[in-house]
């Protein structure tokens, strides 16, 4: 049974640049001593309020690192940037065990705290989310009058499995014991890629993240997003999502009224992994994919695409 009430938060915007400035503050000093400082949450601004901010969200067993490169480009265009992060990441010890114990509640508190704090930097507020921070992004779409969301490759569903099954399967997963997995199992902990995410995920964290975007998609039955404008982004080689849940929150949010809602996708030739952000994974083509990013989410438009490269090239 889908609890619709109990996904939306109070909004307790700040009311000032001041009060935002403090609230993060405050922010910081709930963090643990198993904290990274690298990888604690991230406020930079101007210096006093300006036109439009913007909220990073990010991935399973990533951290706010993951957006450092790609949150320049809107330093550089006036924003003020806040990546907050979630619960039980970014921990020095990168093999802890206490991801098992995150909750869809508290990321939904996070990003609500995270979108009430941005209200005190700028008069417009978007909000940008990879993964598990696409679920959050289409949180925010729902429920909170953003300027813009733009919500990338969410995190629902398996590629492998029918979407009509995810429910069923998460819902079994949800019922044993938690257990730790590998993104790689070749490399186990040694695994190529960012040093600040974590190298294995946990099963009861993922079940969380599912279960949320699940019922997000069961909301978008009955209520078109609030955000004055919503992109949803897709990348049509993506091996760690399915696609075909974006598209069917899309049409759910259409059928319920929306006239704001656009879609883009990565075409297949591009040859995109699931994390077209963080600059150190492996096969990462930040050069390529962040100014077409930008462009969606700073402009508002679709960014050409190269034309495939012919066989004979």
């Amino acid at each position: 049974m889908v609890l619709t009430q109990a996904l939306d938060r109070p909004a307790r915007p700040a009311r000032s640049f001041d009060e935002a400035r403090a609230r993060f503050e405050e922010s910081l000093q709930r963090d643990t001593p198993d904290v990274d400082p690298a990888s604690r949450s991230r406020l930079e601004t101007p210096g006093e309020r300006t036109t439009r901010a913007i909220v990073f969200l990010h991935g399973l067993t990533n951290s706010p690192q993951q957006f450092g490169m790609f949150s320049q480009r809107f330093l550089a265009r006036g924003y003020a940037v806040l990546t907050p992060r979630m619960p039980y990441h970014g921990y020095s010890d990168r093999m802890t065990r206490d991801l098992a114990q995150l909750r869809a509640a508290q990321l939904i508190d996070v990003t609500a705290d995270a979108i009430d704090l941005a209200s005190g930097l700028a008069d417009e507020v978007t909000v940008c989310g990879l993964s598990l921070g696409g679920v959050l992004a289409i949180w925010a779409a729902q429920y909170r009058p953003i300027s813009m969301a733009a919500v990338i490759a969410p995190a629902i569903g398996l590629p492998v499995l029918p979407l009509p099954a995810t429910g069923f399967a998460f819902g079994a997963l949800g019922r044993l014991p938690n257990r730790f997995v590998w993104w790689d199992p070749r490399y186990k902990e040694k695994m190529p890629g960012p040093p600040y995410a974590y190298p294995r995920w946990s099963t009861h964290a993922l079940v969380q993240t599912q279960r949320l975007g699940l019922d997000l998609m069961e909301v978008a039955r009955r209520s078109p997003p609030t955000a004055r404008s919503t992109w949803v982004i897709t990348n049509a080689s993506d091996l760690a999502v399915n696609n075909t849940a974006s598209a069917q929150i899309v049409k759910r949010w259409r059928a319920a009224g929306a006239t704001n809602v656009q879609t883009f996708q990565f075409p297949r030739h591009m040859k995109l992994w699931h994390d077209v952000i963080d600059p150190l994974q492996p096969h990462a083509q930040p050069d390529l994919v962040h100014p077409m990013l930008e462009e969606i989410i700073a402009d508002e438009r679709p960014p050409a695409i190269a034309p495939q490269p012919s066989a004979g090239n």
